[in-house]
């Protein structure tokens, strides 16, 4: 039993010298190859603290150089970034408390939760919850951006467990506050007194603390809104929770995308059936205000030819008239309703009513009565 002892205690002897070896190959590579100098240390750096804070230092860094390298070079330290976080969270297993490790799959089915959000106020309400959970966070604010404001819409307390609606009120995005750089960036911003970003008064007094990230929700028209995210106790936040928090804010901008235009698209479709409603009720009583007495002293009357009631006065108009409509109108004359002319040609009423008003205006008659008098043949 001793001997195993002593050999379990050997053997972690061995990892502990490792670890930190392998934080310095790492930052060695990143200053070599990349120009990235992180070696702020003056001796071995044994803490696991340290590690991790260099860890997250150079993470930072190697992000922000992304964007400058050619397409080969980009792909090379995407492949270090992921070497510096495998390192660190080999030494947040061995060392800490595995409370806060961030899960690839819990990340994955919250957005499948969150796709299945069927309005703009559904996907708001879930995503609070989900953010708090994958990110191991306390306290949420979801805010809309707009002209220069942002506007808290959610508060979202891990302690109370549920989803508060917050009282509107529009906030300044001041030059120079984290809210306004993460706009301007487009990019989540870590806010802290180890940051060069403090942090806004009324941010820390909804977050209950004053070191959080901010990231922007961003779609094709630009930031739309913005979520907070805190951890009132326990570890701090850091570069990684700025990174998920960042990627979930850039995913939860697609969805928000896609659920607006579905809403819009809803609301077009309704509006569309609305107006073909109100058409059809318009062509209804059309229907039914085609018979009425013309007065005597009508000038149309007047200027009807006197003689044999059943002359033809204009028999070119009804040449104009399609075979179709001269069927129907055959039936008009008849006396038919739009009802029997439909059962007897097998269409429906609509068209029916349809022909009807082409024939009354082709034959320049106001209603069925004058054309039936007009052209009686």
């Amino acid at each position: 039993m001793r001997q195993k002892s002593q050999g379990q205690t050997t053997s972690r002897a061995v990892a502990e010298r490792g670890l930190p070896q392998a934080v310095i190959d790492l930052l060695d590579r990143l200053g070599n190859d990349y120009g990235i100098d992180l070696r702020l240390y003056k001796a071995r750096p044994d803490f696991p603290g340290t590690c991790v804070a260099l860890l997250d230092a150079a993470t930072e860094s190697a992000f922000a150089a992304l964007t400058a390298l050619g397409p080969e070079r980009r792909r090379s330290l995407g492949r270090l970034i992921a070497d510096l976080q495998e390192l660190r969270r080999r030494i947040r297993t061995q060392y800490s408390e595995p409370a806060h490790e961030f899960s690839p799959d819990e990340f994955a089915g919250a957005m499948r939760r969150l796709r299945g959000a069927e309005s703009v106020a559904g996907l708001r309400k879930l995503i609070c919850r989900e953010l708090a959970h994958i990110a191991h966070l306390d306290r949420i604010l979801l805010s809309e951006v707009h002209n220069g404001t942002w506007t808290v819409l959610e508060l979202y307390s891990e302690e109370r467990a549920e989803q508060t609606v917050f009282s509107p009120h529009a906030l300044p995005l001041t030059s120079g506050s984290a809210e306004d750089r993460a706009c301007e960036t487009g990019a989540a911003v870590l806010v802290g007194s180890d940051t060069d970003i403090g942090p806004t008064d009324e941010a820390v007094q909804m977050l209950a603390s004053s070191a959080y990230v901010v990231a922007p929700i961003t779609v094709s028209a630009g930031v739309i809104g913005l979520v907070h995210g805190s951890r009132v106790a326990g570890e701090p936040l850091d570069a990684v929770d700025r990174e998920v928090i960042d990627a979930f804010a850039r995913t939860s901008g697609t969805l928000f995308e896609r659920v607006m235009l579905a809403d819009r698209l809803s609301e077009q479709k309704a509006l569309i059936i609305q107006r073909l409603q109100q058409e059809a009720r318009e062509v209804e009583r059309l229907g039914y205000a085609d018979v009425h007495f013309v007065d005597g002293n009508s000038t149309r009357w007047a200027a009807l030819p006197t003689g044999n009631t059943h002359e033809v006065p204009d028999a070119p108009a009804i040449d104009c008239l399609t075979a179709r409509e001269r069927e129907v109108f055959a039936l008009v004359v008849r006396g038919a309703s739009n009802a029997e002319i439909a059962e007897e040609l097998v269409i429906s009423i609509f068209t029916v009513k349809t022909h009807v008003k082409k024939i009354l205006r082709k034959l320049g008659a106001a209603n069925r009565s004058e054309a039936i008098y007009r052209y009686p043949r």
